[in-house]
């Protein structure tokens, strides 16, 4: 039986109250490391679509899921998060669409102080794709790609051209899919519509949290060639999650390793593969050289 949307995606489009709590991402013994980066020591190259400056977020029993937090992600580049569970991963990517408030800092979105930006208006500007997909179990695929869309009050007509656009981009196709259910399709399947729904109204910016991490290898390694096809067609800024360091080299411009709720280090495969700033990183990319696959 398919089970109703999570309260993170009807907080994400309505915002519909959440309570905060401390969840995996976040970290009761937080430690400082000697090698920070810090947003002055990086390139730019673009401007920044997303930028951070000394952002935490402290839980109410006191632990930290996120300290001192100086990060950016560049127009149209993806930038992948990641780290162990209790790293703050997620906790970082939901401060990013208001879904929780840093106790500390400031969040800017597109040159903006996220606090300054209506919550709503700002989630239905970025496109979002959680763990599970979030799909809403009793719509039809049409019904679930153009949801934000229907909200931003985009035509009947202008709704079913983007459907008819963006299915086969993910190998969808709209005539034997559009009006399915999402439990008729396989799990490759509603990822890639999951996906699909967080393109649909051409955000800028957007967010996967492990996207393909329930799939099987070869329905994910189809997935990750799709999201490369993308990237490529689309020039989207987007923000993606994993646990995977081989998903993080091939899918990530940059990658941004997290422990602890701290940055060890932000760069690119090849930075990272050759200068790991950290034991912690060192020990990350000797596990990849060990299990590569």
């Amino acid at each position: 039986m398919a089970s109703l949307p999570s309260r993170t995606l009807l907080s994400w489009l309505w915002g519909v109250p959440q309570q905060v709590h401390q969840d995996d991402d976040a970290s009761s013994s937080p430690q400082r490391f000697s090698v920070t980066p810090r947003i002055k020591e990086l390139v730019h190259m673009k401007p920044w679509a997303i930028e951070t400056q000394h952002v935490s977020k402290q839980f109410p029993n006191g632990a930290y899921a996120l300290r001192d937090i100086e990060w950016g992600v560049q127009e149209g580049e993806t930038m992948a998060l990641i780290g162990e569970s209790g790293s703050g991963k997620t906790t970082l990517l939901r401060l990013l669409n208001r879904l929780a408030e840093p106790t500390d800092g400031i969040v800017f979105i597109q040159g903006k102080p996220a606090c300054s930006q209506d919550p709503i208006q700002l989630r239905r500007r970025l496109g979002y794709v959680p763990q599970d997909g979030g799909l809403f179990p009793h719509w039809t695929i049409n019904q679930n790609v153009c949801l934000v869309p229907q909200l931003l009050g985009w035509t009947p007509i202008r709704q079913l051209e983007q459907v008819t656009k963006l299915l086969p981009l993910l190998n969808l196709d709209p005539a034997q899919i559009a009006e399915r259910y999402p439990t008729e399709l396989s799990g490759g399947q509603r990822q890639r519509v999951a996906v699909a729904r967080a393109l649909a109204a051409d955000p800028p910016i957007v967010l996967l949290d492990e996207p393909f991490g329930a799939l099987d290898p070869l329905t994910r390694h189809d997935l990750q060639d799709q999201f490369l096809s993308l990237k490529t067609r689309l020039q989207k800024t987007m923000v993606l999650i994993t646990h995977d360091m081989s998903e993080a080299f091939r899918l990530g411009d940059r990658i941004t390793i997290l422990k602890e709720g701290h940055i060890h280090q932000i760069g690119t495969p090849q930075e990272l593969l050759h200068s790991p700033a950290t034991p912690y990183v060192d020990s990350l990319i000797q596990h990849y050289h060990a299990h590569p696959g």
